[in-house]
């Protein structure tokens, strides 16, 4: 999806939305994170890219707001990907704290 757009400035759009998205609401969920914790933003930023690409990861909208889901075999998806070895445990981190963040979404808020 994100490396297939021939159009620039969606592409743009695409990547400021994982960058926002990563930046404020995944940023304390990883940040008890040996890896994340030192990663750069844009590491972040590619990996969620990475599993949209694949379809583990969906874009969809909350609240008015663009978010990342993810789809229900995410985990066993990266265990199955044999090239992630080296990866695995830092994505499924990233997963981990996807799965958090959708969950605090989806429970219903008290005015």
């Amino acid at each position: 999806m994100y490396r297939r757009h021939r159009n620039d400035e969606h592409l743009e759009a695409l990547v400021e939305e994982a960058l926002r998205f990563t930046g404020f609401h995944l940023e304390n969920d990883l940040s008890g994170s040996e890896y994340w914790s030192k990663a750069p933003l844009a590491r972040r930023v590619a990996v969620l890219l990475f599993l949209v690409d694949r379809g583990v990861a969906v874009r969809a909208v909350s609240q008015g707001r663009r978010v990342f889901e993810l789809i229900e075999t995410a985990e066993a998806w990266v265990a199955n990907q044999e090239e992630l070895t080296p990866y695995r445990v830092a994505t499924l981190e990233l997963i981990a704290a996807l799965r958090r963040e959708q969950s605090r979404r989806s429970r219903p808020s008290f005015s």
